[in-house]
């Protein structure tokens, strides 16, 4: 939760940046989208083999570090360059988390509770955004309103340097309790061995890919209307309701922190209990989120009315991150418990690479060569995108279905087979 507020945080801040440092637009776009996003996927990959290799609690805890040190260190950049430098690291020390905290929850929870402990997890993400977009304009407008101007040991520095810096700071501690907690140990399984190698996953993922090509197609389809639907739907919403940005974060950061995580609750629940004997279960649950997100989203971009728009907007935000549940969960009871991690981290990549980096610009295409750039283009662009992304999900979704209920029926016989046996 922590990592999002840090990530999303300095958006609030362009408008103070741009006047204190003469930063172009351009330059802007750098520093909250590229210079964040390739340091992220660029750490992914070896961030699961250290997942899968080191202690998980250390590797997460330096990685809180890192990017609380570099958050705070804003607070000292004297020029653009130096608040370029401090992005690319903090994407980098994020992309340490999500490999090792998988991993730990892995081996940390029963399977009986382990999709709704992944579903807890996976709030974090719309918590923190929530809160930078609900709380990260009040509190730069504290620190301006109480007439903070300077940092022991620093000296004068602006409002949204103070703003960082305290933001920064507080991740410190919370590194402390990390490093603190207890390792639970890693469970062991006949393969662990021989696929820890980036061979052995590659070649792990091949013979499986019945399972894993269709996961993976799934979660990054639903990474392309997710990230497309957050970089887009402030923009959209602002020209076509003529609201002030303000007030959509506030509303757009009170339903991600209210039905974001009831959502994911619910979800957690509903793969537990179908998913407690057979995966088809969790892949039901895929199929059913797929078609309600790719439905609701297309409505909401082309819906007229300004109230029925937030409430189909709430219905989406219910259901928006429950594809990483579903994926985490697979993940975590399919792939041996070695390489949970590096597994996770080539699924978090592409859905950077495609989803985060690749839709939006996709939408900006569409809007602009399809359908004129007219008023009306942005909204069209997005629905077709979320249209096809939608469909694509939901392809893969069913046939992961029935891939699972394939392979219960071929497992079945044979565990009913050692029970017989076990009786006599």
């Amino acid at each position: 939760m922590l990592a999002q507020i840090d990530k999303n945080i300095l958006v609030l801040m362009v408008g103070p940046i741009q006047r204190d440092f003469g930063a172009s637009d351009v330059q802007i776009s750098l520093l909250i989208g590229a210079a964040f996003a390739v340091a992220n996927i660029v750490v992914g990959l070896p961030s699961g083999w250290l997942a899968d290799r080191f202690n998980r609690r250390v590797v997460i805890a330096v990685g809180v570090a890192i990017w609380s040190f570099a958050v705070a260190s804003n607070a000292v950049a004297s020029g653009f360059a130096a608040l370029l430098v401090a992005r690319i690291i903090v994407g980098g020390a994020e992309a340490l988390i999500p490999p090792s905290s998988y991993s730990l929850i892995r081996d940390g929870v029963d399977e009986q509770r382990r999709a709704r402990a992944l579903s807890v997890y996976t709030m974090s993400l719309m918590l923190g955004t929530g809160l930078s977009l609900v709380l990260g304009g009040p509190l730069l407008g504290a620190v301006q309103s109480a007439g903070i101007r300077s940092i022991p040991f620093i000296g004068t520095v602006s409002p949204w340097q103070v703003t960082l810096f305290l933001i920064g700071v507080v991740g410190l501690p919370m590194s402390l309790l990390i490093f603190l907690a207890k390792e639970p140990g890693r469970q062991q399984d006949a393969s662990s061995n021989a696929s820890r190698s980036l061979a052995g996953v590659g070649r792990y993922l091949v013979i499986n890919r019945a399972i894993f090509l269709p996961l993976i197609l799934f979660a990054v389809s639903h990474a392309m209307i997710t990230f497309g639907l957050g970089s887009w739907m402030p923009t959209m919403t602002a020209r076509r309701f003529h609201l002030g940005l303000r007030d959509i974060g506030l509303m757009q950061g009170g339903l991600l922190l209210t039905m974001g995580p009831l959502g994911l609750w619910l979800a957690g629940m509903a793969m537990d209990r179908k998913g407690g004997r057979s995966l088809a279960g969790v892949a039901l649950v895929g199929m059913l989120v797929t078609i309600a997100v790719t439905t609701l989203t297309v409505v909401m971009c082309l819906i007229g009315s300004v109230t029925a728009f937030w409430m189909v907007d709430a219905t989406v935000v219910l259901f928006s991150w429950t594809f990483m549940a579903v994926t985490s969960t697979v993940v975590a009871k399919t792939a041996p418990a070695s390489i949970v991690g590096a597994v996770m981290a080539i699924v978090l990549v592409l859905n950077g690479l495609i989803g985060q980096g690749g839709s939006p610009t996709l939408i900006a295409l569409v809007s602009q060569h399809v359908f004129g750039g007219g008023p009306d283009a942005l909204p069209r662009a997005m629905a077709s995108v979320f249209a096809v992304a939608g469909a694509v999900a939901l392809w893969a979704a069913v046939v992961l279905y029935r891939n699972f209920l394939r392979r219960d029926r071929v497992i079945d016989p044979v565990a009913l087979r050692v029970q017989i046996g076990d009786a006599r």
